[in-house]
């Protein structure tokens, strides 16, 4: 498997990142509220990413980035289907626009905060005239590698029982993540309302990230919460040899360079995930652990 540092495609990723977070936005305005967000989340397909069914809207619909096709299709429930074409040159306004207009024709007329979300270099969408870059060939590296960690999550999460969240696409970071939650609140207890909707329950987050200007490297992450600042000397339960934890971030990490260097990558990623997981355990052990971790006694096939 073949792969893309970020500073390698970081104006078709940036270009992307945005059109993701207008489809998210959209997805937001019309979705009933859940707790830690998960009404935002957009899902994995085999041919890129989708908003999934949005059932609350006037008419229940869905958008769908297909990178294979070079195009994102908007249909609704009664069978109407516009497409707006992904092409290098075209500027994330004129998306914007275009989106707009698609979104009128299905009879799912929508009004978004144009603002990018998380981004580091702030844009309105509506305006954003700057970035104009699509290269098919990195979006399906990305694409091929977000599949690859989709199968690592989910035979990750497969075992644990209680409350947890499937792997899913998240606009305002461009990471594809799931969690494992303990069930024991933990308020976020500061002003920043994005940050309280999304942390209030001891939890692992674990996933999959393209890199950023800051650490172009494409890695997969571990990140509990409440978040940890020192191991505390428990640095010994993170695997495989080439993971670690960067103190700044309060996140584990492990490229995916070091991790296709492997004889068995897949197998490594999921290791790498657990011994994250672990390591909370050792540092603050969940008071459901126990029936979380039960086996599940399925009987073998």
């Amino acid at each position: 498997m073949d792969f893309l540092n970020y500073t390698d495609w970081q104006d078709t990723a940036d270009t992307l990142h945005m059109l993701l977070q207008m489809s998210g936005k959209v997805k937001l305005l019309y979705r009933a509220k859940r707790p830690e967000w998960a009404h935002i989340r957009q899902y994995l397909t085999l041919d890129g990413i989708s908003t999934g069914i949005v059932p609350e809207a006037p008419v229940p619909f869905e958008i769908n980035f297909d990178f294979r096709e070079d195009q994102v299709v908007f249909r609704n429930y009664n069978g109407k289907t516009e497409k707006v074409a992904l092409e290098d040159g075209k500027s994330v306004g004129d998306y914007y626009r275009q989106f707009m207009a698609a979104l009128k024709q299905i009879d799912v007329p929508a009004r978004i905060d144009v603002k990018s979300q998380e981004f580091y270099d702030p844009v309105d969408l509506d305006k954003d005239g700057k970035h104009r870059s699509y290269q098919k060939e990195a979006v399906l590296l990305w694409l091929d590698n977000m599949l690859f960690a989709d199968r690592a999550l989910n035979r990750f999460l497969a075992p644990f029982r209680g409350k947890v969240t499937c792997p899913a696409y998240y606009f305002g970071t461009m990471d594809l993540s799931c969690l494992v939650y303990s069930g024991e609140a933990a308020p976020w207890g500061r002003e920043d309302k994005v940050m309280q909707y999304a942390f209030d329950e001891k939890c692992y987050e674990c996933g999959f990230w393209p890199g950023d200007p800051n650490f172009p490297k494409p890695a997969f992450y571990g990140m509990p919460y409440p978040f940890v600042k020192d191991l505390q000397g428990n640095d010994k339960f993170l695997r495989p040899d080439k993971a670690f934890f960067k103190p700044e971030k309060q996140e584990f990490f492990f490229t995916l360079e070091d991790a296709l260097n492997y004889p068995n990558p897949e197998k490594m990623v999921i290791d790498f995930y657990r011994s994250g997981f672990d390591l909370v355990q050792e540092l603050s052990r969940w008071k459901n652990i126990d029936w979380i971790t039960r086996p599940l006694d399925y009987p073998e096939k």
